[in-house]
């Protein structure tokens, strides 16, 4: 039986064209997730997570997907890593003065090359994450740069209904 499940599960991910999932770019405002999200931000994540992973229009990958990208029905407030983290009800408490050049490309617009953006290099923000019982953590705080920082940023701005290309 485990190993039918197996089959059944890689039929699903292997050779999906998981840009099926991806929703155009809309103006609703993500909101924060409640415990009573749990259920549906489990079950978006693991689409989010296989898109993060897979080949969708000129990009290899992403480093992120917000749930706005794959809803726009009542979006919740979260991000997906390619690593497998679920970053939860996060925001910005502090960030640098001076912002930086960023080339960014983006799974809304998986046709379009990378543009330059405008980001802080240096962030802090506040999140929380799901405990191993699946409940929403306390929050935590961390103190981002580069890359990591860059990220926070451009899927916040998804969250807030913010995209790096002008959308109508």
């Amino acid at each position: 039986m485990e190993k039918e499940e197996k089959k059944e599960e890689e039929k699903i991910e292997v050779g999906t064209d998981f840009s099926q999932y991806l929703v155009k770019p809309h103006k609703i405002i993500s909101k924060k997730v409640t415990e009573e999200d749990i259920e549906r931000l489990i079950e978006d994540a693991h689409t989010m997570y296989n898109i993060c992973n897979s080949k969708v229009g000129i990009y290899k990958g992403f480093l992120a997907i917000a749930h706005p990208q794959i809803t726009d029905e009542k979006p919740l407030r979260f991000f997906v890593t390619r690593e497998k983290e679920i970053i939860v009800n996060p925001e910005i408490t502090r960030h640098t003065e001076t912002t930086i050049d960023s080339e960014e490309g983006c799974a809304t617009f998986p046709n379009k090359i990378p543009v330059i953006v405008q980001r802080h290099n240096k962030c802090e923000v506040r999140y929380q994450t799901l405990t191993n019982d699946s409940k929403l953590s306390e929050f935590k705080e961390e103190s981002l740069s580069s890359l990591r920082s860059k990220m926070f940023q451009h899927e916040i701005d998804h969250l807030d209904a913010t995209y790096i290309f002008k959308v109508e």
